[in-house]
C-alpha cells in the first residue's frame, strides 16, 4: 500500500508535470496563432513536436491526478457504466446533433425542443444523452436546455472522415457493441481461450455467424427479389479504413522521410481502397504505386480512385491489383512495400507467413514499411531504446494512451488479432529472415516500423 507522503510527492510532481505541459501547450498556440507550425492534408493537421509532447504529458498527468484524488470505488463505478457514454456519442453522430448545432445560434445554443423536432427523439431524453456528453465536455449546455458545439464536437460538425471512424464498428452495424458482450464468454471459454484462431472469437458469437470477419464483410445479402448485393458494411468498411487513417494517421506521412525515396514505387498491400497511397500521391507527384487487395475491395477501389485522383490510373502511376498477401509477391524489387493496419488482424504464424510472401521480392534497396500500433507497456521494458514517459507518468504515458489498449482488445474479438510491442515486431521479423532497421515514432496512435531483409 502506497503510504501517505508517497502520494503526496507523486500528487505534487504530477501536478507540476501538468502545469509545466500546460504553459508548453499555451505557448505552442501563440506560436501557431502567428504561424502555424503544424501541415495540413485534404483539411487535416498534426501538432508539432513540442505541442505533440507537451498534450501528452499533460493527459498523463492528468490521469495520475485522478488515480490519486479520485476515491477507488467511484473510479470503478464510473468506468464500469462508461460504455453508456460511448453509446450517447454514437446516438449524436446518428442523429447530427454536431451538423444541426452549427446551423443555429452558437452564442445562445439551440433549445431541446428544437433539437427533438430535428431528431425526432423525445426532448427529456435526448437532453440527458446530451447533458452525459456535456459532463465529459463534448458539446456544452449555454443555458438550461441550451446547448452548443464547443471545441470537441466541432470536430465532428460536417466531418465524414470523424464520423467513419467512430461509428462504423460502434454506430448502427453495433458490431463493437455486440461482440464486446461476447468477449468474457470466449476468454472464459477453457478451449476458445487458448486458441489464436480467428474462427474462435466474439465476432462469431456475436455476429452468429461462422465466417471469418473479412469472408463475412464480402458475404452477399439475398434481396427480397431473389438478387443478391453486397453487404453495406463492406463499402462503409473500406471508407473507415481510408477516412480513419487519414483522420488518425495523419503524421504517417510527415514522419517518415518519404521525400528522400524520390521517384519510389510503393507497393501497398492490403490497401484497401487507396489507404496511404492516396495522401502519398498527393504530396509526392514523382511516387508510384501499387494497390493490392482482394477482388472484391479493388473493385470497390476503382470507383473511389477513378472519382478522386483519375489522372493517377490514367498516367499509370498508381495500379490497382488483386493479390492474396498470403502468397508471393509479384512485384519484384520495389523501394517500399507497406503493410497498414494488416498484421494486427492475424496471429503470429500468419504474420510470419505475410512477411516471407514479401521476402523474396525484397532488393537491396527495399525496403518494409508496417504502419501499425506499436504497444508500450506502462513500466519500462527489457531493452527498450524508446524514452520513457518523465516520472511520476507510467512509462507508455497512462490514460494518453488508453485508446491504444482499447483498440488492441477490439482486435482480440474481433479477429484474435493484437497491436503489437517492439520485441514482438522483433520476434516476426526475425522468424521471417528480417530485421528491424528502425521504430519511426509518429505523433499520434499509428507508428513505422522499418523491416529490411537480413543479411543486407
Amino acid at each position: 500500500m502506497i503510504s501517505v507522503k508517497e502520494k503526496a510527492q507523486r500528487l505534487r510532481a504530477a501536478v507540476q508535470l501538468l502545469a509545466q505541459s500546460a504553459e508548453l501547450v499555451i505557448q505552442e498556440w501563440e506560436k501557431e496563432g502567428h504561424q502555424p507550425s503544424h501541415r495540413e492534408l485534404d483539411g487535416t493537421s498534426i501538432p508539432s513536436h513540442e505541442l505533440y509532447n507537451a498534450r501528452r504529458n499533460a493527459l498523463s498527468a492528468m490521469g495520475v491526478c485522478g488515480e490519486l484524488i479520485q476515491a477507488p470505488h467511484v473510479r470503478l463505478m464510473e468506468m464500469s457504466n462508461q460504455f453508456y457514454e460511448s453509446r450517447a456519442l454514437h446516438i449524436a453522430g446518428d442523429v447530427r446533433i454536431a451538423d444541426i448545432l452549427e446551423v443555429g445560434d452558437h452564442e445562445k445554443g439551440m433549445h431541446i425542443d428544437e433539437l427533438s423536432r430535428h431528431t425526432g427523439i423525445n426532448a427529456n431524453k435526448l437532453a440527458r444523452v446530451l447533458r452525459t456528453l456535456c459532463t465529459s465536455h463534448v458539446f456544452r449546455e449555454v443555458s438550461y436546455d441550451y446547448f452548443a458545439n464547443n471545441t470537441i464536437s466541432q470536430a465532428l460538425v460536417k466531418n465524414e472522415s470523424i464520423r467513419f471512424i467512430s461509428h462504423y464498428f460502434t454506430g448502427r452495424s453495433k458490431i463493437n457493441y455486440r461482440i464486446s458482450d461476447k468477449l468474457p464468454e470466449v476468454l472464459m471459454d477453457p478451449i476458445k481461450t487458448q486458441s489464436e484462431s480467428a474462427l474462435d472469437t466474439a465476432f462469431q458469437l456475436g455476429m452468429n455467424t461462422k465466417l471469418h470477419f473479412f469472408e463475412w464483410l464480402e458475404e452477399l445479402v439475398k434481396q427480397p427479389d431473389g438478387t443478391t448485393k453486397p453487404k453495406p458494411e463492406l463499402a462503409q468498411f473500406g471508407l473507415a479504413m481510408l477516412r480513419g487513417g487519414q483522420a488518425v494517421g495523419m503524421a504517417l506521412y510527415y514522419d517518415y522521410p518519404w521525400h528522400e525515396l524520390g521517384n519510389a514505387t510503393v507497393v501497398d498491400i492490403g490497401g484497401g481502397v487507396g489507404g496511404m497511397s492516396f495522401g502519398l500521391a498527393k504530396l509526392h507527384p514523382n511516387m508510384k504505386f501499387i494497390n493490392q487487395d482482394r477482388p472484391a475491395v479493388i473493385k470497390q477501389a476503382e470507383t473511389v480512385w477513378q472519382r478522386d485522383m483519375p489522372d493517377t490510373i490514367r498516367s499509370q502511376r498508381t495500379r490497382l491489383m488483386v493479390h492474396d498477401f498470403f502468397t508471393e509477391q509479384p512485384v519484384k524489387g520495389a523501394e517500399v512495400y507497406h503493410l497498414r493496419y494488416i498484421l494486427h488482424d492475424w496471429p503470429d504464424d500468419d504474420c510470419v507467413k505475410i512477411l516471407k510472401a514479401i521476402r523474396p521480392a525484397l532488393g537491396p534497396n527495399s525496403r518494409i514499411l508496417i504502419s501499425e500500433v506499436v504497444m508500450l507497456t506502462t513500466c519500462p521494458m527489457p531493452s527498450s531504446s524508446f524514452l520513457l514517459a518523465p516520472a511520476p507518468l507510467p512509462a507508455n504515458y497512462g490514460v494518453a494512451s488508453r485508446h491504444l489498449n482499447m483498440r488492441d482488445l477490439s482486435m482480440l474479438a474481433l479477429v484474435n488479432g493484437r497491436e503489437r510491442s517492439p520485441e514482438e515486431f522483433r520476434m516476426l521479423a526475425k522468424i521471417a529472415g528480417l530485421r528491424v532497421e528502425k521504430f519511426w515514432e509518429c505523433r499520434g496512435p499509428v507508428w513505422i516500423t522499418e523491416m529490411r531483409k537480413d543479411g543486407i
